[in-house]
């Protein structure tokens, strides 16, 4: 189950990568066709829809290398019991809010599927489409965060705290 979940976190990550690369190269498309007076239409849509789908897939994949920002000092002053719990508390609560979040933004593209919403752009596609990242990739980081609750009752570490110590014992 380590392997299916990892290799999801992964493919999610791959995925927001090649957001980027497209993103990087609409935007270098741009660039060229303004030397040869050409026009590249909803560039700028395209982009920060690549963006936002980025922004959002990476999320899991982030979260269990921890490359999410954090506040671990104060972490760090805690006996091992008490840091384990204040993980704890805190990983339940920011699934809570995430799970929410992640219901949220699934029923929002539910809804401008039913009412057959269009982008504004030059080129006018279904708005579903460029949102439909949005609840993947919230609803993978409420899987990865649930694997960390899970990773911390069962093991008493995170993956994210197993990266942070080795990165601090490779200085």
């Amino acid at each position: 189950m380590r392997k299916v979940l990892d290799n999801i976190y992964l493919s999610a990550a791959i995925t927001a990568g090649t957001c980027l690369v497209l993103m990087t190269l609409l935007m270098l498309s741009q660039i060229v066709g303004r030397w040869f007076d050409i026009i590249v239409p909803s560039t700028e849509d395209f982009s920060g829809f690549l963006l936002a789908a980025a922004s959002f897939l990476a999320l899991p994949y982030a979260l269990r290398n921890g490359s999410h920002i954090r506040v671990s000092l104060f972490l760090s002053f805690l006996s091992p019991k008490l840091r384990k719990a204040v993980e704890f508390m805190v990983l339940s609560l920011v699934l809570v809010l995430i799970s929410y979040i992640a219901w949220s933004v699934t029923l929002m593209v539910i809804e401008t599927w039913e009412f057959e919403e269009l982008t504004q752009g030059y080129i006018a596609i279904p708005l579903w489409i460029p949102q439909l990242p949005l609840p993947v990739g919230l609803l993978l980081f409420t899987l990865a965060l649930f694997d960390e609750l899970v990773s911390l009752v069962v093991t008493g570490e995170t993956s994210y705290l197993r990266h942070e110590d080795e990165q601090q014992n490779e200085e």
